[in-house]
């Protein structure tokens, strides 16, 4: 009875409350609070594919599902990224009946890490794919091995792990399970010695002893080694190779591929996807066709005109490797001219402001590189801070702490506008909204 009253609960709650945008976490909130055991009153006899990890997770698990739809297939999932427990009672009340039936080919998951263990006690996966794992709300998570634990601790004996084969964090995850490794092979923007201020991996995990690089695709990130006990890349099942930034055409194990967002983080996050589909029965050609048909959502990449001027919109994680790929991405770019505007907030709405991560941030690769920097946002005097210690003169800065100023701010600069916007939950439309 408990349960058939949250499912009525929680469905009544989601028809309304998609009127007043509370439509994703307060439906599942409530029926797991009406139903505290709601995950295991769920019939399913389809495949449960998760994704976790710190970067990535909304747009790899949104373009499995693309995928696996694209195949014919039918597929629920959390495509806003509400991934607490509560958002993913959300996503199955949305795709169940009464009975608590449902009755879709697939469920795509995206999930916090830290939340993986409590929800897969009792919801059991079939595919588990990790993105990463990166130094990443420090106030919340602690160490990436504080998280890994976490994970860890989620895996079943039966899941299939697809796993970033260039993580060295999570490659000697479960061996005992049947384990599948993406990753890309070198490419022309990877780096001998890693430029990042932040390396999360610099011993090996195994036998502590120092970690060898043949290259860093970015921080962490590579092909390592370790001379001590032998823990190295293992052979990758699906690869992303030939990969060209210029035109977003690469191979997957020999298929032709191609992207529309050209950072490298989203090659290797397109090979995840290409791969955990074709794990699940989809065949390699038609998951490489589907996935180039995706397109990236334009609340974390899109480029538009502003002030008269072309404006890229690049969404960043309030994590320094995040952050890090976006700079990256614009220093790549072949504009003579650029303006940087560095958008900042708190890190959670809930009210953590620490903004230790900053200062793991190579912000001096900026130096001499762009025309401006604009500082934005509730953490403008923060950034401003962080990147005078980073050898920026006081006076070469831009500081908006109004956004009804950010205009006049652009006025004084030249080139296209980067936004490289470190803001939770979609607050980057303030700034989108000033600027046009």
């Amino acid at each position: 009875m408990r349960f058939l009253l949250a499912v009525i609960s929680g469905k009544l709650i989601h028809f309304f409350g998609k009127f007043i945008k509370r439509a994703t976490n307060l439906p599942g909130l409530l029926a797991l609070k009406i139903c505290p055991y709601f995950f295991k009153k769920l019939k399913f006899k389809g495949k449960i594919i998760a994704v976790t990890g710190s970067n990535g997770k909304t747009t790899t698990s949104n373009m499995i599902a693309h995928i696996l739809r694209s195949a014919g297939y039918s597929v629920a999932n959390n495509s806003e990224g509400s991934n607490i427990s509560s958002g993913i009672a959300t996503t199955m009340l949305t795709c169940c009946g009464l009975g608590g039936h449902i009755k879709t080919d697939f469920l795509v998951l995206e999930v916090d890490e830290r939340y993986t263990p409590l929800i897969f006690k009792d919801v059991k996966l079939d595919y588990f794919v990790i993105t990463n794992l990166f130094r990443d709300q420090v106030a919340r998570n602690g160490n990436p091995d504080i998280v890994y634990e976490k994970i860890s601790a989620a895996v079943n004996p039966k899941v299939t792990l697809v796993l970033n084969g260039n993580d060295p964090i999570i490659t000697r995850l479960s061996p005992n399970n049947k384990r599948v490794f993406y990753g890309a092979e070198k490419t022309a923007l990877s780096y001998e010695t890693s430029p990042f201020l932040t390396q999360d991996c610099k011993v090996c995990p195994l036998c502590m002893h120092t970690l060898s690089y043949e290259y860093y695709h970015y921080n962490h990130i590579g092909r390592y080694h370790c001379l001590h006990c032998g823990y190295e890349t293992p052979k990758l099942d699906y690869a992303a190779d030939n990969i060209d930034f210029t035109t977003g055409e690469f191979t997957i194990n020999g298929e032709r591929a191609g992207v529309s967002y050209k950072p490298l983080f989203h090659f290797i996050n397109t090979t995840a996807a290409v791969g955990v589909c074709t794990e699940a029965g989809v065949p390699l050609k038609d998951a490489v066709a589907y996935a180039k048909t995706f397109h990236v959502s334009a609340e974390r990449y899109n480029e538009m005109v502003c002030c008269g001027r072309k404006c890229v919109l690049l969404l960043t994680k309030q994590n320094a490797s995040s952050l890090d790929m976006s700079i990256s991405y614009l220093l790549e770019q072949p504009e003579e001219k650029k303006t940087a505007l560095l958008y900042v907030n708190n890190v959670l709405y809930t009210g953590y402001r620490d903004i230790s991560w900053l200062y793991d941030v190579t912000f001096s690769r900026l130096l001499n590189q762009v025309d401006h920097v604009i500082c934005s946002g509730n953490r403008v005097y923060d950034v401003g801070v962080r990147l005078m210690l980073d050898g920026f003169e006081k006076d070469s800065l831009l500081l908006v702490d109004d956004l009804t100023k950010i205009k006049d701010a652009v006025a004084e600069t030249e080139g296209t506008i980067y936004i490289l916007a470190a803001s939770s939950f979609g607050d980057e439309d303030g700034i989108l909204e000033a600027l046009k």
